[in-house]
């Protein structure tokens, strides 16, 4: 084999949105090895389109975590050899010339080599805290290399054979900014906290004072960290950190899943057999049904989808019921007696649905032409995302926002309360809403309002479904936090667009609806951050609703639209009496 000739090697770089870092990558290992592969996890920046301009083969594959994706990648190869190569590292003239010496070997004894890494931070070569050399098996023959599935973070890799080692590094490009290594850290906490229970394990009480303890004196001392003066000690103490909030999220993963055991959800009854089911929770709707129903005969004509439509009234007092059974026989109608709330309504009609996508839609919402289509066609094409919703317009043609992030601790004490009522532009709630990013876009985004939304089948098989716990609001958010941790991808698609009119089954100013959206924000509180975040939250709420019938009652006394003001009075201290419990929003749901 000549000296410059490819390797029989397969170069595999796993991305998501790397375009930044993915042409220095390519250009360091091109013409190193006769296969080039990059496995992505569903990017929406010009990721592919690089990695294709540099002759990569591309493979989308959904991302659960790292070994289930670097196994996936194995499997692709076609050279007895691998080489995994990060998008933010760069294989040296040096390290390329050692590999080609060490397969021009051919000791068949050898599974697999040692690389080690140089990692720069910030501008800054790190040489001690365990920084360097950092070795990492990824060079592998392939067939006789796996990665072990139960660990998540810092991967392990079984081989059949010996591992040797080479000398020359991987250039790691790691963190450009001290903040970028702590978002990440905490990342990494997730996933490890999901590893530690996989494999069974549990806190004691010394683990949380021992545990972040060894990681410091592990990484200042043992590892000589303190080399690297104050950038040292901030590595230290910031892995200490991410190891106390790992132990942490153990727990509350625990505490979830012995919740979720006793609570289970009915999977889903039937399999697909249609390209796309329509589900309608209705309540109060009749005004708005016709509308709806039409409008979906109507798109998925346009669409040329296969779809059934499936209607659940949870006990109309309007009539609602009868207008489906009577003027629209080809729905499929669910009459429930008594008021079950949107979570447990929707969880009927998706254990109904036949189709391998399922459109969750509000009675107040009409699909513009091949609305149905684009979302069905979407997920099509997007085999990692895991649900995808339209723009909504209000009637009047404007965008309803409905992008959302995911809230902080800090979004509940401002979103819809009194605090936003006097300071609406605030860094926060900019964020939440998403508003950084233009309506006009394609974007990836961790949950979307609920008007719309067409889920895969196999994303609700993952998770589940809606937790009925939840009566009426937040249920969505709760459920795209599942799909995101489980790997699914959530989009935003502007060209599928939906008419919403806004609140159209409850009074803006209605106590219930008061009470039930704040009573769903603490529920969602308590499953995303715990019980004393939920509680803090739940008596800051509380006080707001005695502040607001303090404002109105000063303007009630003193003449101000009285009949108003009497009004948001009665709201307020209903919503203060109610103590945002969830068997008060129950109970009022049944006096309808």
């Amino acid at each position: 084999m000549n000296q410059r000739d490819p390797l029989p090697l397969s170069v595999i770089v796993l991305t998501l949105n790397e375009e930044r870092h993915l042409p220095g990558c390519l250009e360091s290992v091109r013409g190193l090895g006769r296969q080039l592969v990059v496995v992505d996890s569903g990017s929406t920046d010009r990721t592919v389109e690089i990695a294709q301009a540099a002759g990569a083969e591309v493979v989308t594959h959904r991302f659960v975590d790292f070994p289930s994706q670097r196994n996936a990648a194995l499997a692709l190869a076609r050279e007895p050899w691998v080489l995994f190569v990060d998008a933010d590292e760069r294989v040296t003239p040096q390290l390329a010339e050692e590999i080609r010496a060490a397969l021009a070997q051919g000791d068949e004894r050898v599974a697999g080599f040692w690389i080690p890494t140089q990692n720069w931070m910030w501008g800054k070569w790190i040489r001690g805290g365990g920084w360097w050399p950092d070795e990492h098996l990824r060079l592998l023959r392939v067939g006789r290399a796996r990665y072990r599935s139960e660990i998540t973070v810092h991967e392990v890799v079984e081989l059949d054979g010996e591992a040797r080692h080479l000398a020359s590094p991987l250039v790691h490009l790691n963190y450009d900014s001290r903040r970028e290594f702590v978002r990440k850290q905490l990342s990494y906490a997730r996933l490890a906290a999901r590893s530690l229970v996989l494999q069974g394990r549990r806190p004691r009480r010394r683990t949380f004072l021992g545990q972040p303890l060894r990681e410091f004196w592990r990484r200042f001392v043992t590892l000589r960290g303190y080399r690297d003066g104050l950038d040292g000690l901030f590595l230290a103490t910031m892995m200490a950190f991410a190891t106390l909030v790992t132990w942490i999220l153990v727990v509350r993963l625990w505490r979830r899943r012995a919740l979720r055991r006793s609570q289970r959800v009915t999977a889903l009854a039937e399999p697909a057999a249609l390209d796309v089911s329509v589900v309608i929770v209705s309540y109060r709707s009749r005004a708005h049904l016709p509308g709806c129903l039409d409008s979906v005969q109507q798109s998925l004509e346009a669409s040329q989808l296969r779809g059934e439509v499936i209607v659940v009234d949870n006990a109309s007092p309007d009539g609602s019921a009868d207008l489906v059974a009577t003027h629209y026989p080809w729905v499929r109608l669910v009459a429930n007696s008594a008021n079950r709330g949107f979570a447990a309504a929707a969880n009927q009609g998706i254990q109904l649905a036949r189709g391998r996508v399922i459109v969750l839609l509000n009675p107040d919402a009409r699909l513009v032409g091949e609305a149905l289509g684009r979302l069905v066609r979407f997920l099509d094409q997007h085999p990692t995302a895991g649900a995808v919703g339209p723009r909504l317009r209000y009637p009047d043609g404007r965008t309803q926002p409905s992008r959302r992030r995911f809230p902080t601790l800090l979004t509940g004490f401002l979103e819809s309360t009194l605090v936003q009522d006097y300071w609406r532009d605030n860094r926060v709630l900019r964020r939440y809403y998403v508003a950084d990013r233009s309506d006009d876009e394609l974007q990836e985004v961790d949950w979307l309002v609920g008007a719309c939304l067409a889920i895969r089948r196999e994303a609700l098989a993952t998770v589940g479904l809606f937790d009925e716990r939840f009566f009426l609001y937040s249920e969505e958010v709760e459920w795209f936090w599942r799909v995101r941790r489980a790997g699914w991808r959530v989009y935003y698609l502007p060209d599928a667009e939906v008419v919403h009119a806004e609140g159209g089954s409850s009074e803006p100013e209605s106590a219930f609806r008061q009470i039930a959206f704040d009573t769903a924000k603490v529920q969602l509180f308590r499953s995303l951050y715990g019980p004393l975040a939920a509680e803090v939250l739940r008596a800051f709420l509380l006080l707001t609703y005695a502040v607001r019938f303090a404002r109105e009652a000063a303007k009630w006394l003193v003449g101000h639209k009285r009949v108003l003001r009497w009004r948001r009075m009665a709201r307020d201290w209903h919503a203060f009496r109610s103590l945002l419990r969830p068997r008060i929003v129950r109970m009022w749901a049944e006096r309808g």
